[in-house]
């Protein structure tokens, strides 16, 4: 009896303590600043072959992609590895608080999209990343910039990666990492910010 109330202990004790940095989690204090190592990133990318990047889009099976394949194909680095990190995870579940392959919100979807494509850190919360780099008007959205929603009603809420074409990423909790745009009346009504992390 006790061995079990223990493994349930470990199981759910991680998810409750990260249910507390999740998506929408509450700010911290102090400053954060945006740190990056581009250097190696881009090597790392630069080492993949035109036949593992196209077979990276092949398994993502979202039409959606399709749209913005001429963004994609700009052969920056950048680019490259941001759209070959989100096809990574895409259909991956959502799960609040959850930080890796078999679960992840959506904070934690921008956060590591970030870190393992260009070597940004940005904090872990939607609060907290709506306050590091520059703001953005709508209008000027550009590849790469985080958009924030409220959606709860109080706050910054959700955050996604914005790709083009009106079009963003983000771990949803209708569907987990996924594909959607910012002119559905979901998303237009609860859009607030957005931020450029990439300089």
């Amino acid at each position: 009896m006790i061995k079990n109330i223990r493994s349930i202990a470990v199981l759910i004790l991680p998810v409750v303590i990260a249910g507390f940095i999740g998506c929408s989690g509450a700010s911290g204090d102090g400053e954060y600043s945006v740190k990056t190592n581009k250097v190696k990133k881009k090597q790392e990318v630069a080492s993949l072959t035109g036949i593992q990047k196209k077979s990276l889009i092949e398994q993502s099976s979202l039409e959606t992609l399709t749209n913005i394949v001429s963004e994609y194909s700009n052969k920056t680095v950048d680019r490259d590895a941001v759209m070959i990190r989100i096809i990574e995870l895409i259909n991956t579940p959502y799960l609040w608080g959850g930080t890796t392959t078999n679960g992840i919100d959506c904070s934690a979807f921008c956060q590591r999209v970030m870190k393992y494509a260009l070597g940004i850190d940005i904090p872990r919360t939607s609060i907290m990343q709506s306050t590091v780099g520059d703001e953005v008007d709508r209008e000027n959205l550009q590849f790469g910039d985080l958009v924030f929603f409220n959606t709860i009603g109080r706050r910054i809420s959700h955050v996604g990666i914005y790709l083009g074409e009106g079009v963003f990423a983000h771990s949803s909790s209708s569907g987990g990492v996924k594909t959607s745009s910012l002119n559905e009346d979901y998303y237009n009504a609860k859009y607030v910010t957005a931020r450029r992390v990439i300089k």
